[in-house]
């Protein structure tokens, strides 16, 4: 019995939705730690750092995670609802009910987590001259005018500031995203379990 509870497991973790979905959460919790420990990396990606001139630091993490969140909830649904996904991919029908409610805890984490990270943009992002009055709920119907930099407010953050982002303009959009962004995955990963468990009964 336990060598088939393995192959379902097994067979669960096959499905390209399910790797994608894991991938995801472990990306998101990663931002989130980055975010709350800006200082502990360097911003340099593995293998492919000393390419790209861009250095994603903790500031990148928290603008551009929540957004990724939903652009890859997105893919998920698609591949979920693709009609020409082969019958290898799937979960065993019987497996259905236990597989879909271990896929849904899966993809209410990674609702959670990208709302944690949205969240950190009002609680530790602000322009540099506003840090101290953290945190700043009202950017959701107040603009900061002109070209501003993004300066993340914790301490011993200079040096990643320095490399920091400007806020989008209008920058109450930019705010408002990411209120937005959470329940737009939210909406897509639940088409996304939707479409898997049409699928995977088949």
């Amino acid at each position: 019995m336990g060598e088939t509870s393995a192959e379902d497991a097994g067979t669960f973790l096959k499905d390209p939705v399910v790797r994608l979905a894991l991938i995801t959460l472990a990306g998101l919790v990663l931002a989130l730690w980055i975010a709350r420990a800006p200082t502990s990396y360097t911003g340099e990606l593995p293998l492919v750092g000393d390419y790209v001139p861009l250095k994603l630091n903790a500031v990148y993490f928290i603008i551009l995670g929540p957004m990724l969140a939903s652009l890859v909830a997105g893919t998920m649904w698609f591949q979920a609802a693709r009609a020409g996904q082969v019958q290898s991919d799937k979960v065993p029908s019987g497996n259905v009910g236990r597989d879909g409610i271990a896929l849904s805890i899966v993809f209410a984490l990674i609702v959670l987590a990208s709302a944690a990270l949205s969240l950190q943009y009002f609680l530790i992002l602000a322009p540099a001259e506003l840090c101290a009055t953290r945190p700043h709920y009202d950017f959701l119907w107040t603009n900061v005018s002109g070209p501003t930099r993004i300066t993340h407010c914790m301490s011993g953050t200079q040096k990643i500031n320095e490399e920091a982002p400007y806020y989008f303009e209008p920058q109450i959009l930019q705010s408002w995203g990411h209120v937005l962004w959470p329940f737009l995955t939210t909406c897509l990963l639940i088409g996304t379990l939707r479409s898997w468990r049409r699928t995977t009964a088949m």
